[in-house]
C-alpha cells in the first residue's frame, strides 16, 4: 500500500478528482495546514502538492519516494539544502496553449492599438490608427520547452519569422533558426518581440540586464511569462524610461505582488498582469498525477521528471 499525502490549498478538490479514478494500492491523506502536513510526512511515500508547501516538510518525509508538483515551477524543491533522494515530477504540456494565447493577445493588442482605440471610443474620437501585419515580424523565443514550442507554432500561423535561443543545438519545428548563448548578441539585435519562457535557475537569473537590452532595437518589445528574476528589473526600468526598447509586457516579477510604488505601474509603454498568463486546472493536474501513479505502481518510468541540478 502506498501512502499519498496531498498538501495543497486545493487539497479537497484534488482528492475528489483522484478518488474518481479508483487508483490501486493507495491510501490517501490530505493536509492544508503545516501541522497536518508535518504529522503525516514521516510515514508518507508520495506527496502531491504545491512546491513551496511541500518544501517545508521535506526534511520530515524520511520515507518519501516521489513528489508530484501541482505547479509548473518547482524551484522551491530544488534548493541545495533540501533532500533530493526522491523522484520529482512536474506539470508540463498543460500551459502551452494558454500562455501562447496570452502572448499573442497582447502582441495583437499592441500591433492593432486596441487600448488606444478603446480610449478614443471613451472620448468619442473617430481616428484611424495605422498598423502593420504580423507577417514577417521577427519574434525570438528563449525557453523552447513545451510552452516555447507552442508559442512558435502560433507564430507560424501569422507567418512571423521565428528565432530561438537554446543551450544545445538542434532543430525545432516552426523555428527558422536556433541560436546558442554565444550568439546572444546576434539573436537579440534582430528581434521585434523577445519572449522569455525561462525557469528560475542560477544560470537564468538576470539573463536580461542592461547589456542585453542595449543590443535590442529601440522599437522592440520584451515579453516575460517565465520568471521575474530572469530580468534585472532596475535595468529594465531604466531602458524603458530611456526608450532604449519600445516596451514591455510583464506577467512575472521579482517581487509579487508588484509593490504599488513601483514606477513600472505608471509607464505607458508597459503592460502589467498579475502572473495570470496561465492557470492550472485541478482536473488536468490530477490526471497527470494519476497517469504517473499507474506508471509508478507498474514499475514504468515517470513522465515529466525534474533534473534537480537544472531546476526543471
Amino acid at each position: 500500500m502506498n501512502k499519498l499525502l496531498i498538501y495543497d490549498d486545493d487539497a479537497s478538490i484534488y482528492l475528489a478528482e483522484i478518488e474518481k479514478r479508483n487508483l490501486p494500492e493507495i491510501e490517501i491523506h490530505t493536509a492544508i495546514s503545516p501541522e497536518e502536513a508535518q504529522l503525516q510526512a514521516p510515514t508518507t511515500d508520495i506527496i502531491f502538492g504545491r512546491p513551496v508547501l511541500v518544501a517545508s516538510i521535506l526534511p520530515e518525509a524520511r520515507q518519501l519516494r516521489w513528489v508530484q508538483s501541482t505547479f509548473a515551477g518547482v524551484e522551491p524543491l530544488c534548493e541545495s539544502h533540501l533532500p533530493d533522494n526522491y523522484v520529482l515530477t512536474g506539470v508540463k504540456e498543460l500551459f502551452g496553449s494558454l500562455m501562447s494565447e496570452y502572448v499573442f493577445g497582447y502582441i495583437l493588442a499592441r500591433e492593432r492599438s486596441i487600448l488606444a482605440t478603446a480610449r478614443n471610443q471613451q472620448k468619442k474620437i473617430w481616428k484611424r490608427i495605422k498598423y502593420r501585419s504580423l507577417s514577417g515580424v521577427t519574434i525570438g523565443i528563449v525557453g523552447l520547452g513545451s510552452i516555447g514550442r507552442e508559442i512558435a507554432r502560433t507564430a507560424s500561423h501569422f507567418s512571423m519569422r521565428t528565432l530561438g535561443l537554446k543551450r544545445t543545438p538542434g532543430d525545432i519545428d516552426n523555428v527558422e533558426h536556433i541560436y546558442q548563448p554565444a550568439d546572444l548578441n546576434q539573436f537579440l539585435s534582430q528581434l521585434d518581440y523577445l519572449v522569455l519562457v525561462l525557469p528560475d535557475t542560477t544560470e537564468t537569473r538576470c539573463f536580461i540586464s542592461k547589456n542585453e537590452l542595449a543590443l535590442m532595437k529601440d522599437s522592440s518589445v520584451l515579453i516575460n511569462v517565465g520568471r521575474g528574476v530572469t530580468i534585472d528589473q532596475s535595468d529594465l526600468l531604466a531602458a524603458l524610461q530611456a526608450r532604449i526598447i519600445g516596451g514591455a509586457i510583464l506577467d512575472v516579477f521579482e517581487d509579487e505582488p508588484l509593490p504599488p510604488d513601483n514606477p513600472l505601474w505608471n509607464m505607458e509603454n508597459v503592460v502589467i498582469t498579475p502572473h495570470n498568463s496561465a492557470f492550472s486546472f485541478p482536473d488536468q493536474v490530477a490526471a497527470i498525477f494519476c497517469e504517473n501513479y499507474l506508471r509508478y505502481v507498474n514499475g514504468l518510468p515517470l513522465r515529466h521528471v525534474v533534473n534537480f541540478s537544472k531546476g526543471y
